[in-house]
């Protein structure tokens, strides 16, 4: 029987209260998350596919790029953003299971897009006076009436093939347009990243740096580009670093939503470091010491999701 870790234990706890919240804690990060990206310009480093289905994004994987589903997609729809091309961010929202990094309009296939490019044609059906005729000329006896019926019944049915032949050329014109029209949307219609994380399980670590680090590989951000929470605590980081007493206590400025790299500001590097798995997240747990408290901060993508605090 496997005994829990207190990082186990703490994670079950943390993921319980964020189920408990989920709807609020979704509410505030779509909220810090649009306030952060929407509306700014980004640089895209690879080619991106014209697709509302876009690309698929696993942080917490060792390859987070979905490569297989990526180049079938590249196939199917064409590319829509060219790596170095820069786009504005239209939209970004957070759902259960991953977060929509939008650009450009988030790609072409919506609600509203057309994308059927099949024929449409229904071969015209038998008039009723081609339906009579068969049945008499399968009665008729007389070889003279006969032949009268059958040159009628021919007359009819190249006039139906003839109207078919119209009316399915018409409709292939049609579709010719409709895949021109599909094409050029799906050259114009931006593209978007899934950001494959649930949402619930992470909570409030859900923040504009969190989805930085994520797509870090794939898009150059402008300096523009940092959200409100994160300018916020470097400004908190830089004037409490700057004016901090050495004998002061750094713990006053650890909080959830920093990263790594904000945290060893405050405490220096760790003194031990173990990455593991739990619950489906790879996790980072690092130890730091201050004079008076020993840390333990966990990490999911760099971004520290709890700690807890101890006396040394």
């Amino acid at each position: 029987m496997l005994v829990p870790t207190s990082l186990t234990r703490g994670l079950w706890l943390y993921s319980g209260l964020v189920a408990l919240t989920a709807y609020q804690v979704a509410g505030q990060d779509q909220a810090a998350l649009s306030q952060s990206f929407e509306g700014k310009q980004v640089t895209v480093k690879m080619d991106m596919p014209g697709s509302q289905t876009g690309v698929d994004i696993y942080p917490n994987k060792p390859q987070p790029l979905d490569t297989k589903s990526y180049a079938a997609r590249l196939k199917s729809f064409g590319v829509s953003l060219r790596n170095g091309d820069t786009v504005m961010i239209t939209k970004v929202k957070v759902k259960k299971d991953l977060i929509e990094f939008q650009l450009g309009g988030g790609g072409y296939g919506t609600v509203t897009d057309i994308t059927d490019e099949a024929v449409h044609f229904q071969p015209a059906e038998k008039s009723m006076r081609e339906k009579e005729l068969e049945n008499q000329v399968n009665k008729e006896t007389d070889d003279n009436r006969r032949r009268s019926l059958l040159r009628e019944l021919d007359d009819l049915k190249r006039d139906r093939e003839r109207q078919d032949r119209r009316r399915r050329a018409a409709a292939e014109q049609d579709a010719d347009l409709r895949r021109i029209k599909i094409a050029q949307g799906r050259e114009r219609g931006g593209s978007r990243f899934n950001i494959r994380v649930k949402t619930q399980v992470i909570g409030d670590s859900i923040t504009p740096q969190f989805v930085m680090n994520a797509l870090a590989q794939y898009i150059t951000f402008t300096p523009d580009v940092s959200g409100p929470n994160e300018s916020r605590t470097t400004e908190r980081l830089g004037s409490a670093t700057e004016q901090m007493p050495l004998n002061s206590n750094p713990v006053q400025s650890l909080r959830k939503g920093l990263t790594r790299a904000q945290v060893e500001t405050l405490f220096g590097p760790p003194i031990e470091s173990h990455d593991q798995v739990a619950n489906g997240l790879a996790i980072t747990n690092c130890t730091y010491q201050t004079a008076a408290q020993t840390v333990q901060a966990d990490f999911v993508n760099g971004v520290l999701v709890q700690y807890t605090l101890s006396s040394r």
